[in-house]
């Protein structure tokens, strides 16, 4: 319970203090970029350390994600990847 609390803290004291914080466009870029750098770091372990399929959905969802720049587009092609690897090698 208590680390239920510290943890649902310490995020409404962030919100709190960004609230009064004005962003520059530095500041927002930074933010912004943020989420991406997330997103890689909880990618990346999984495509060194998974299996072909994981590769193949990294590789397929990156090229759709570039080419028609649509996230559920990405998504939906990286699930299939993935899926029919694993149907067709396990």
């Amino acid at each position: 319970m208590l680390m239920a609390i510290i943890a649902y803290g310490s995020r409404v004291v962030g919100l709190m203090i960004m609230s009064n914080v004005p962003l520059s466009p530095l500041v927002r870029r930074f933010v912004d970029a943020m989420s991406s750098s997330v997103l890689i770091a909880v990618i990346t372990p999984m495509i060194v350390h998974g299996d072909g399929g994981a590769r193949l959905a990294a590789a397929a969802a990156g090229a759709v994600a570039i080419g028609l720049r649509s996230p559920l587009a990405s998504i939906a092609v990286g699930m299939f990847c993935a899926a029919s690897w694993r149907w067709w090698f396990s």
